[in-house]
């Protein structure tokens, strides 16, 4: 339907098309949703993380994607949306199955930042020129504070002694990131809709190789995510 239309960037939802508005919508609903996840499945760390170094990265990191929640329940106030269920949502009810999974020891916790944030960085890159202007300046925004969530996880995996162990995490999480990635990608559709509503495909296996490559220069074994998905 749109695909010879030219949709310029814009601040105003009535110059966006219903079913592209919707899309629009049901992203920031998404990423809404994974922000506040993990506020609720990093919290727990605050306190439990194996050194002061680690529990001032975790304040951290649970301040900025609490405020990354808010500041995408704002912008969903525009869509004429009740945010209530979101705001309420606690493990087990998330919009993303990697979102409803605890995170029971460090390892975990290491791993998750640095594959599942990875993948949710892919989708703020991907969305950053996206049409609607007040999302594509927000995504920008939540990119840089993420960049330096994934570079305390590269330090922290650089030289963590109990390699065997955080392999262990690297092969459960990894196969969920690319199973993410799949998940957003879903909620945008059709590639007709990414090309007009001006969003970089995300390529799962550019992610699987890009992660691949940077583990072996860590000292870790690379991963084949569809051969490890296994239960926890």
């Amino acid at each position: 339907m749109y695909g010879e239309i030219i949709i310029k960037r814009t601040n105003d939802l009535r110059e966006i098309p219903d079913e592209l508005k919707n899309i629009i919508k049901n992203i920031i609903e998404t990423r809404a949703d994974f922000e506040l996840a993990m506020v609720e499945q990093y919290s727990p760390w605050l306190v439990n993380a194996p050194n002061v170094d680690g529990r001032l990265f975790m304040a951290k990191i649970v301040s900025d994607e609490l405020n990354h929640g808010w500041q995408l329940i704002r912008l969903l106030e525009n869509f004429n949306v009740n945010t209530e269920k979101i705001q309420n949502a606690r493990l087990g009810l998330h919009l993303l199955e990697v979102s409803n999974l605890p995170l029971f020891n460090w390892e975990d916790v290491i791993s998750y930042v640095y594959l599942i944030d990875r993948a949710g960085l892919y989708q703020l890159r991907a969305i950053k020129d996206i049409i609607y202007e007040p999302l594509a300046n927000l995504a920008s925004s939540l990119a840089k504070e993420e960049e330096y969530h994934l570079h305390f996880s590269y330090n922290v995996l650089r030289s963590y002694e109990e390699k065997k162990r955080m392999q262990g995490a690297l092969n459960f999480w990894f196969p969920r990131a690319v199973e993410m990635i799949n998940q957003l990608n879903n909620v945008i559709g059709s590639k007709l809709y990414l090309e007009q509503l001006n969003i970089v495909d995300i390529s799962v296996n550019e992610f699987i190789k890009s992660v691949n490559e940077e583990l072996s220069k860590l000292g870790f074994s690379q991963i084949d995510p569809y051969k490890t998905m296994v239960l926890h």
